[in-house]
C-alpha cells in the first residue's frame, strides 16, 4: 500500500470543489487512515477559524468553517447506512449536531461553541484510534499504514 499523506498539513490548502480533496486522499489511503484525515482537517480548520476570528478576518473565518463542515459532511457521507445500525444513526445525529453548532458559532462569532465542537471533534477521532487499534490486534483491520494515528494538533 502507498503511504498516505495527510493533505490538511498544508495550511494553504483549500477545498476547490466538493469532494475533490477526499477523492484524491482516498486513492492512497485505507479507510482509518480517510476517516482519521477527515478528524485532523475539521480540528485544524476551526483552530484556523478561531485565529482568523480574534484577528478579525472574517472572510477568511468563515472559508476556514465552510471547510471544517466539508470535512463534517464527508464524515457523515462515509457512514455505512446498510451495516451500521444504531450506531451510524448515532454517529449520523452527532455529525449533525457538530455541523448546526458549527454554523452557530460561525454566525454568533462565538469562540466558546467553536472549541465545543473541537473537543467533540477530538473525543470521537479518540474513539476512533481505539476502535482501529482493537480491530488491528485483533487482525480484522488488514491494511497496515504509515500514517501516524496521533492527532496532527
Amino acid at each position: 500500500m502507498r503511504s498516505c499523506e495527510n493533505p490538511f498539513q498544508d495550511s494553504f490548502m483549500k477545498l476547490n470543489s466538493e469532494h475533490t480533496l477526499y477523492k484524491q486522499a482516498d486513492v492512497a489511503c485505507s479507510p482509518p487512515q480517510l476517516t482519521l484525515m477527515l478528524y485532523d482537517g475539521a480540528i485544524r480548520y476551526i483552530r484556523e477559524a478561531i485565529e482568523h476570528l480574534r484577528a478579525g478576518r472574517l472572510a477568511e473565518k468563515g472559508k476556514a468553517v465552510e471547510s471544517a463542515f466539508e470535512c463534517i459532511l464527508e464524515l457523515r457521507r462515509g457512514l455505512d447506512r446498510t451495516d451500521g445500525g444504531e450506531m451510524v444513526e448515532t454517529l449520523d445525529r452527532m455529525y449533525d449536531m457538530l455541523g448546526t453548532k458549527l454554523t452557530i458559532g460561525n454566525a454568533a462569532r462565538d469562540v466558546g461553541q467553536l472549541e465545543q465542537v473541537i473537543r467533540s471533534l477530538e473525543s470521537l477521532r479518540e474513539a476512533w484510534v481505539q476502535l482501529f487499534d482493537r480491530l488491528r490486534g485483533e487482525g480484522k483491520l488488514t491494511q497496515t499504514s504509515t500514517f501516524d494515528l496521533a492527532p496532527s494538533g
